[in-house]
């Protein structure tokens, strides 16, 4: 069974503060129709590369795709994650994800300590159902220990506490920059 983790990117979403408004706009051109979409590369559901808070970190397509996808383990503790190459966080944030929704009305964020025990267990990516998974500090320590970050995981996350899942969430092919939206999936073995 295939669960998408991601939100969807449409008019009136949220967006974290500072960032470019999303927009999506029709256009007709003779018999057919394009979208023009404007984004940041923090839109939604997406990815923190190293580049994003270290000047000399790696930038997105410096980055092999099999770092992006791997097992995970979701859970709604970090004092309670089991040894994966992924970690999963869900704190409930994602119940407030709604168009209209201002993220400056608060969400759950990682502690410097929980970042610390991510690298001490050598996990390759972290994921979190909040528009942050911490300030400053939390994305200076994972980044520059080449831990990838995952931001705004949907509320189906809720569903996988407990367990393992195989996770992918891979972004565009954009040159140098410092993170993408991506489309995030859990896939569950043995549920059919």
């Amino acid at each position: 069974m295939i669960i998408d983790l991601s939100v969807p990117i449409e008019n009136e979403m949220p967006f974290y503060p500072g960032d470019p408004q999303p927009r999506l706009r029709e256009i007709k051109i003779k018999d057919y129709t394009v979208h023009e979409l404007l984004i940041g590369t923090h839109t939604g559901t997406h990815v923190d590369v190293p580049y994003h808070f270290i000047p000399e970190g790696k930038r997105l397509d410096q980055i092999p795709l099999e770092r992006f996808m791997g097992k995970a383990y979701v859970t709604d503790s970090v004092d309670h994650a089991e040894p994966a190459e992924i970690l999963l966080v869900y704190t409930g944030t994602s119940k407030k994800w709604r168009k209209g929704w201002k993220m400056e009305d608060g969400y759950t964020t990682l502690s410097l300590k929980d970042a610390e025990k991510i690298v001490k267990k050598g996990y390759k990516m972290v994921g979190i159902d909040s528009p942050s998974v911490g300030d400053t500090d939390v994305h200076n320590l994972l980044l520059r220990n080449e831990v990838l970050i995952v931001e705004n995981l949907s509320q189906a996350l809720e569903k996988l506490v407990g367990a393992f899942v195989y996770f992918q969430a891979l972004p565009l092919n954009i040159v140098g920059v410092d993170g993408s939206p991506v489309r995030a999936i859990a896939i569950v073995q043995g549920t059919e």
